[in-house]
């Protein structure tokens, strides 16, 4: 079989690159308010880290503001870190910050805001770069703490919406390289799926083997994932 590059048999395969819709939330539950009070201004403490998109994101919680110059902290500060993508792929995606009530609604948050995410790491500085979208005065203490409906029994739970932006993938499409004898007829079934037209069929008779343009049409054929 001679070939645009060669003589010889030619392997045939081919993949696809698929996109979905991602979207999705993550609750923080902070069980012990009072005491994160105590972290200093300037400090965070990171949730667990949550998967969206296949990204992994984690949120930064200031207890006492982002701000470490400010002596008297009237604000929490709340952050969104797309957690050890590599930069610079930067990532436009839309995130809302919010708290919950008693019954799981949301009765508090701020409105949803599309950014860019540059990424970062646990062991990066805290700086500008890392923590590239979240609000620096998300509630202010005051107003947090004379709400029964957000903070009760010392409890209080956060909610970050992630969405936006697509999924993608790279996902094999089809593969042929079952071995022919030297009337270049195919012993085995091809992986791409092409079958032999005529019944009765065993999967292990020879047959023609496709030519390209049949594979070309083939993969070209297959329905759109996603």
């Amino acid at each position: 079989m001679t070939t645009a590059v060669g003589i010889g048999r030619l392997s045939r395969s081919a993949s696809r690159i698929v996109g979905k819709a991602a979207a999705g939330f993550h609750l923080l539950r902070i069980e012990a308010y009072s005491q994160t009070k105590t972290v200093p201004a300037g400090r965070y403490i990171n949730s667990g880290n949550f998967s969206i998109g296949g990204y992994s994101w984690h949120l930064k919680y200031y207890p006492n503001g982002r701000d470490a110059s400010s002596a008297n902290p009237d604000y929490i500060s709340l952050y969104l870190l797309l957690h050890g993508y590599t930069r610079p792929n930067n990532l436009q995606a839309q995130y809302k910050l919010s708290i919950l009530d008693q019954a799981g609604n949301v009765a508090y948050g701020l409105p949803a805001k599309t950014d860019i995410f540059k990424g970062g790491d646990d062991d990066d500085d805290d700086s500008e770069e890392q923590i590239s979208c979240g609000h620096e005065r998300f509630i202010r203490k005051e107003d947090l703490e004379r709400r029964e409906d957000l903070l009760k029994d010392d409890c209080l739970t956060l909610r970050c919406d992630v969405g936006g932006f697509s999924e993608l993938k790279t996902l094999p499409l089809a593969r042929e390289d079952s071995k022919e004898d030297d009337d270049g007829d195919a012993a085995d079934d091809d992986e791409f799926g092409l079958k032999p037209r005529h019944r009765g069929y065993s999967g292990r008779r020879r047959r023609r083997r496709p030519d390209d343009k049949e594979f070309v049409q083939w993969c070209m054929a297959q329905k759109r994932m996603g």
